[in-house]
């Protein structure tokens, strides 16, 4: 009799648990709400990503080719936002060359500078194509030291307008320490609201053709700082190894977004 009594208090015991588990999940289980979550992603600026290109230049030639940036269809009807900062930035150029590099022969990719922890830096240009057997892949002389970003100073109603910046050529498109890339960034702006009404930035890219170690002009100084005023920059700094001549210079110029803000409501 001890026994079953004993039985029955823990069979008792568990219906009792599992009736207030169940009811525990019941409950859990009474209400659901889903909450779909979407966005329809678009660029904020148009880009003319047509590539530039300058054909053969000669030594102190000054060339210009025009670059234009606006604020995207998207970004003109949204009406919660109202003006994009962004960046013209300058990186290393990589190309599949013939063997002496005077000729582009196959794809070509932007180069990322990675500091060597010395102070001084490599170039990665990332996988080289499957088929090398023609050519050389690799980083291109740089021509990003004697491109300037230069803006047409006006909105668009072709009043001044200077929120925009400014590089001449004959400049250091970046420099490395230990561990860090310092980038010399060309800083644009573009806002469509009725104060600044500047809805498109047109860029002129200037090209101030360097010349080759030995066979420089008399006049390669004045040349330099005619186009540069800034009289730390050094003219020599910016001569040409002679064994680069008659080789493709290549550069890479980046435009980034680094920031959106909204309307004032």
């Amino acid at each position: 009799m001890g026994v079953n009594k004993t039985m029955k208090k823990i069979i008792l015991a568990l219906v009792a648990m599992v009736a207030v588990a169940g009811g525990l999940v019941a409950m859990s289980a009474f209400e659901a709400h889903v909450i779909n979550v979407t966005a329809q992603i678009e660029n904020a600026l148009s880009v003319n990503t047509t590539p530039i290109n300058f054909g053969t230049v000669f030594p102190q030639e000054h060339l210009n080719k025009p670059l234009n940036i606006a604020l995207s269809g998207s970004f003109l009807t949204e009406n919660r936002v109202d003006d994009v900062e962004y960046i013209i930035r300058q990186k290393p150029k990589c190309a599949l060359t013939n063997a002496d590099g005077t000729q582009i022969i196959g794809p070509t990719a932007t180069g990322h500078v990675i500091p060597n922890g010395n102070g001084g830096y490599d170039i990665n240009c990332g996988p080289a194509p499957a088929d090398t057997t023609e050519g050389i892949w690799g980083v291109l002389p740089s021509l990003c030291e004697y491109i300037s970003k230069e803006p047409d100073g006006l909105n668009d109603t072709q009043a001044p307008s200077t929120n925009d910046g400014t590089t001449p050529s004959f400049h250091k498109p970046f420099t490395v320490d230990t561990s860090t890339v310092t980038w010399l960034d060309t800083i644009g702006r573009l806002a469509k609201n009725e104060f600044e009404l500047d809805t498109t930035d047109n860029w002129t890219i200037d090209l101030s053709v360097p010349c080759f170690g030995g066979a420089c002009a008399q006049d390669w100084a004045d040349f330099v700082h005619g186009i540069n005023p800034d009289q730390s920059v050094n003219p020599a700094d910016y001569v040409q190894d002679i064994a680069n001549e008659h080789k493709i210079f290549g550069c890479d110029l980046w435009v980034e977004v680094t920031g959106v803000s909204e309307a004032a409501q």
